[in-house]
């Protein structure tokens, strides 16, 4: 299990344990705010937040919902548009939130989001 939240503590995430890869992408909102993301389904997580505790957003085409901590302002997460209650949905979770100790070693794929590709531009592991 893996515990994640947000810097003041008003977002927190419960994951089923570490992610095998964890990917970074350069499009125009990911190059704003560096996320690393691990992909969860929806059904194996839990978020905890006060009642108006999370802000969303979407643009562009709204393939995406983006969650941030009304509180402080930390981006927390990502659905697919409109999904964020299916359990099925796979859910991008920003484990920039995480303890950085809890990721030693895991590989982190950059993707060219911003050419809507997804290719692998490189490879490393992570490392604080």
């Amino acid at each position: 299990m893996l515990r994640v939240g947000c810097h003041c503590g008003g977002v927190r995430i419960t994951l089923p344990g570490r992610p095998s890869v964890l990917t970074r992408c350069n499009c125009s909102m990911c190059r704003r705010i560096e996320p690393l993301f691990g992909y969860y389904a929806g059904r194996t997580i839990t978020i905890d937040y006060a009642k108006a505790g999370l802000d969303e957003y979407a643009w562009g085409r709204r393939d995406l919902t983006w969650f941030r901590c009304t509180q402080c302002g930390c981006f927390t997460h990502h659905f697919p548009f409109g999904r964020e209650h299916d359990p099925d949905a796979k859910a991008g979770i920003n484990l920039r939130l995480a303890d950085p100790a809890d990721l030693l070693g895991v590989e982190v794929e950059l993707k060219d989001g911003a050419s809507d590709t997804w290719k692998i531009i490189r490879s490393y592991r992570f490392a604080v």
